[in-house]
């Protein structure tokens, strides 16, 4: 008997969890009892936040998600780091961890599968009956569509992008007016089921786009090494579009800067200089359109009081993530308490000089510390300040640290120089008392 096909298909969450839950829910209850083919889910969450740990995170999908009708799900956390960047982790995540009996064949395929969509059995395995049948194919497109049901004008196209098509004001895509599998040059990667051959021929998506034109580069070299790539318009899955927490600017950041790389690859040199410059006005508009529109400070005000409160009946869970975090990296809480127990004898030794000591001041005993002070008792006070200062810095930089999550076990630093330049303080006012009194 020859070896089941199987199915890897990769969902990267943006802050779209609860699509991606409504997306697997809608496929699993429309799959037959025995389906011929295996698919492995692959849910990366690629958000950055603290509402759940890792470990957590997976325990709570797995419980929701268990595997069934030759149904495998496997959860990530990853950094994010762009779509081709975390889509390549994702898969090469997945072959790490996967069951030493797992054996690939020639007929495997790789999905990659945008978390805002919802896609039926049915339509599926129209495109891998498709796939089955032309051996050729290396990659075809499913068919987007949006809330009324309509075809994505965007979802591929039958040219590659240039600027004839940009003059021609098609936005670099032409799509095809066929209802059958037809040809094309491209096909989002919103939804794309491509052959695993290619897909580790080509070492997935080129992860120097960050978002945009991965999926046409992806295309172009597939052309290049003699593969062919197609359009599935009966094939359709649901997109809702814009799921993802990303704002306008951004996505139109990314998208000039991903089109000018795609053109500096397979353009010529005069088409990618004009591009740039023509893309440079937009670029000033959509910065202004975003970040000078008063529903968007509202948005953010009103996301940042919700980061902060979360409701006080839920009793401030992302702030309490965050105290947990920060409780969990060795000796650090020990260090900023400490740090504010040195705030305080230093105070307390300025108090003192100020209350029990006379004016003038004798200085010249501290002159190797490059301090030169001339004048009463009131100037003691320079080192708890001067403290106080140094603390709420190192205190705002080792924040930054943890919610970098990246370099969160460096966060002990600041604290350390932050203790160290204290206990300097302490003895240089120590010095100065026991001189003056």
């Amino acid at each position: 008997m020859p070896p089941r096909q199987k199915l890897v298909v990769i969902v990267i969450n943006y802050g779209t969890l609860d699509y991606v839950k409504e997306l697997l829910k809608n496929f699993l209850a429309s799959l037959p009892r025995f389906p011929k083919v295996r698919i492995d889910w692959v849910i990366a969450d690629a958000e950055d936040n603290f509402d759940l740990g890792e470990e957590e995170w997976q325990a709570m999908m797995r419980k929701e998600f268990k595997n069934k009708k030759a149904n495998f799900f496997h959860f990530f956390r990853i950094p994010n780091r762009g779509f081709a960047y975390n889509v390549n982790l994702s898969y090469r995540l997945f072959k790490q961890n996967r069951n030493e009996g797992y054996q690939e064949n020639d007929s495997d395929l790789v999905l990659i599968l945008n978390p805002d969509t919802s896609l039926y059995w049915a339509n599926l395995a129209k495109a891998i009956d498709f796939m089955n049948a032309s051996q050729k194919t290396a990659a075809a497109g499913l068919a987007l569509t949006n809330p009324k049901g309509q075809l994505e004008r965007w979802g591929h196209s039958i040219k590659f992008p240039s600027l004839k098509l940009f003059f021609g004001r098609k936005r670099f895509s032409e799509p095809s007016l066929s209802d059958k599998p037809v040809s094309v040059a491209w096909t989002s990667g919103g939804a794309m089921l491509i052959r695993t051959y290619w897909w580790q021929k080509l070492r997935g998506f080129d992860e120097n786009f960050y978002l945009y034109f991965e999926d046409v580069d992806f295309c172009q070299r597939i052309k290049e090494k003699g593969g062919e790539v197609y359009f599935l318009p009966q094939a359709t899955v649901h997109h809702r579009r814009g799921g993802s927490n990303i704002t306008i600017y951004q996505r139109k950041k990314h998208f000039y800067a991903s089109e000018a790389y795609y053109f500096y690859l397979y353009r010529s040199p005069t088409e990618y200089l004009l591009l740039r410059f023509l893309r440079f006005p937009f670029k000033i508009y959509y910065f202004f359109y975003c970040y000078f529109a008063p529903s968007l400070w509202k948005t953010k005000l009103g996301e940042a009081r919700k980061s902060i409160t979360c409701e006080r009946r839920e009793g401030f869970p992302r702030f309490c993530a965050f105290l947990d975090f920060f409780r969990s990296i060795p000796s650090l809480k020990e260090i900023w308490l400490t740090s504010l127990f040195l705030n305080l004898i230093l105070l307390g030794e300025a108090i003192w000089g100020r209350i029990y000591l006379s004016s003038p001041l004798i200085l010249h005993y501290n002159a190797y510390l490059g301090i030169d002070l001339y004048g009463d008792t009131s100037s003691f006070f320079m080192f708890p300040l001067l403290a106080l200062l140094v603390s709420l810095f190192n205190f705002i930089l080792g924040v930054i640290l943890i919610l970098s999550k990246r370099y969160f076990t460096f966060a002990v630093v600041p604290a350390g120089a932050s203790l160290a330049f204290q206990s300097i303080l302490i003895i240089a006012l120590l010095n100065l008392l026991i001189v003056n009194s």
